[in-house]
C-alpha cells in the first residue's frame, strides 16, 4: 500500500471513530427536559422576540451530555421560566423565577434570577464561559441529576453536587452584577453536600434499591424500605422540619402503603403514623385490616 493509500485509510479510520464516539454521547444523553415560559409581563415587541424562546432553552437542555451514566437512566425535568423585562440599554437584560422539578419527588423554586440574553443569538454550552442565564440552568440541572444518582448509588450524586457548587462558587464572584441570588445557591449545593444532609442521602440509596426489588422479591424490598423508613424516623427525630424528609414522605408515602398493605409485619407503618401525622389515618386503616 502506498503512503499516500495509508494516509487515507488512517483518515478514513479517524473520521469513523470520530463519528462513533459522537453517536455514543447522543446516546449517552439521558435527559429529557419540557420548558413552559411566561412572558405576560414583557412588552407585546420583546414577547414577539421570544416566541421562540422555551424551544431554544429545550433544546440546549436535551442536546448536551450531562452525564456518562453507563444505564443511559432517563431523567425527565420540568422548567417553568417567568420572565419580567430589565432592559434599560442596548443589553438585553431579564429577571426571573425558575421552577425546575423531576416530576416525581424532587423540586427547587429560585425568584432571583438576573441575567442578560440576547434573543438574536442561539443559546450555547461552554463550561469555561461565564454566563448569566445558562449558568442558572447548568446549576440546577445538576442539583437535579444529584439528587436522580443517589437514588442508583450510595452518594452517587456527589459528583452532580459538586459541579453545581463550582458553578455557584464562580457566578457568585464572576457575575459582576448578576451575581443576586449566588449566595443563596451556594449556601443550597454546600448544604447538600454536608454531613448534615448525608442520612437523606443515604436514605434514598436505600429506599430506591428496595423499590428496585419490588417485582423479584417483596421480602427485599420490605427490608430495604423499612431501612429507610428507620432513617427518616432519625431524621426527623433530629430535624423535624427538615423539609427533604417531609418532601420525600408526601411524595411516597402512598407507595409505602402499597408495599405494606399486605405484609405481616407492619412496624414501618406504625413508624410513619408518628413522623408523619398528617396521613395517619391512611396508615392506621391499613394497620388495622
Amino acid at each position: 500500500m502506498s503512503i499516500l493509500n495509508q494516509k487515507i485509510t488512517t483518515a478514513l479510520q479517524c473520521l469513523l471513530l470520530i463519528s462513533a464516539l459522537a453517536m455514543e454521547t447522543v446516546s449517552a444523553q439521558q435527559i429529557e427536559a419540557k420548558v413552559t415560559t411566561d412572558l405576560r409581563t414583557l412588552p407585546i415587541e420583546r414577547q414577539e422576540k421570544l416566541r421562540d424562546f422555551a424551544e431554544k432553552v429545550e433544546n440546549y437542555i436535551n442536546t448536551h451530555p450531562w452525564n456518562n451514566d453507563p444505564w443511559r437512566t432517563m431523567v425527565y425535568l420540568n422548567f417553568n421560566l417567568i420572565l419580567e423585562d430589565m432592559t434599560t440599554s442596548a443589553e438585553e437584560r431579564f429577571k426571573g423565577q425558575m421552577l425546575v422539578s423531576n416530576n416525581y419527588d424532587c423540586q427547587f423554586s429560585d425568584k432571583r434570577w438576573r441575567f442578560a440574553y440576547n434573543s438574536g443569538e442561539p443559546i450555547v454550552h461552554d463550561d469555561n464561559m461565564m454566563n448569566s442565564f445558562t449558568n442558572m440552568l447548568d446549576f440546577y440541572i445538576n442539583l437535579i441529576l444529584g439528587v436522580e444518582f443517589d437514588k442508583w448509588s450510595t452518594l452517587g450524586g456527589t459528583e452532580y453536587y459538586q459541579k453545581a457548587r463550582n458553578i455557584a462558587e464562580q457566578s457568585k464572584f464572576g457575575l459582576g452584577r448578576f451575581i443576586e441570588g449566588w449566595d443563596r445557591r451556594l449556601d443550597l449545593a454546600n448544604y447538600l453536600l454536608s454531613d448534615q444532609h448525608k442520612p437523606f442521602r443515604e436514605m434514598s440509596d436505600y429506599y430506591y434499591y428496595g423499590l428496585s426489588l419490588v417485582k423479584q422479591d417483596n421480602a427485599k424490598t420490605r427490608k430495604f424500605i423499612a431501612i429507610a423508613i428507620d432513617l427518616l424516623d432519625d431524621i426527623i427525630s433530629k430535624d423535624p422540619e427538615n423539609e427533604y424528609a417531609k418532601n420525600f414522605i408526601e411524595a411516597h408515602y402512598i407507595e409505602m402503603v402499597d408495599i405494606y398493605r399486605r405484609a405481616d409485619n407492619k412496624d414501618p407503618l406504625r413508624t410513619l403514623m408518628v413522623i408523619d401525622p398528617k396521613h395517619a389515618d391512611i396508615y392506621r386503616n391499613i394497620i388495622e385490616k
